[in-house]
């Protein structure tokens, strides 16, 4: 192999293309300069929802990414910054519009939730909702568009906890 790297810097050297520690700094240089480049990773559109029993209810939690929440709280008509109240609040409203229990059996009839709030943390806004049932004996049936409307490809990713429940969905 030495041999051949040297059969090419004298090769490159007869025909005088390129002087070989020339052409030896330049692919350093390259290859030091696409690696300082930032990476950049494509991250997905979805939305994470915990449905735990606690006790007396269930506490509904649905985690979006920032960036999402921007979007959704732009769909919704808001100008504000994500931080402010209303923004929350609209973005708590569309995750409510779009997130419901229904009753199997009943015709499938919706469940009230209890809307609770919303706060950021870290890149992530969260949305509390509650439902303030006795344990019941059948689960029931989600109905979950959050984000489809602004992100199509969006996905759901939801868990339930609860005394002979321990179930995730995925959307």
């Amino acid at each position: 192999m030495v041999a051949r790297a040297h059969y090419l810097v004298r090769l490159l050297r007869l025909v005088g293309i390129v002087n070989p520690a020339v052409l030896l700094r330049c692919i350093l240089s390259a290859v030091l300069l696409l690696s300082a480049l930032p990476g950049h990773a494509h991250r997905g559109h979805a939305v994470w929802t915990d449905i735990v029993w606690a006790g007396e209810s269930f506490e509904i939690v649905h985690r979006l990414h920032l960036a999402d929440a921007i979007v959704v709280n732009r769909y919704m008509g808001g100008t504000e910054p994500i931080e402010e109240t209303r923004s929350l609040a609209r973005v708590a409203l569309y995750v409510e519009e779009r997130f419901e229990l229904l009753t199997p059996g009943k015709g499938d009839e919706p469940i009230r939730l209890e809307t609770i709030g919303a706060e950021i943390e870290d890149d992530f806004l969260l949305i509390y909702q509650e439902w303030v049932t006795p344990l019941p004996e059948q689960f029931p049936v989600i109905d979950n568009f959050i984000l489809l409307d602004v992100e199509p490809g969006a996905q759901a990713f939801i868990k339930i906890k609860a005394p002979g429940l321990d179930q995730e969905i995925e959307r």
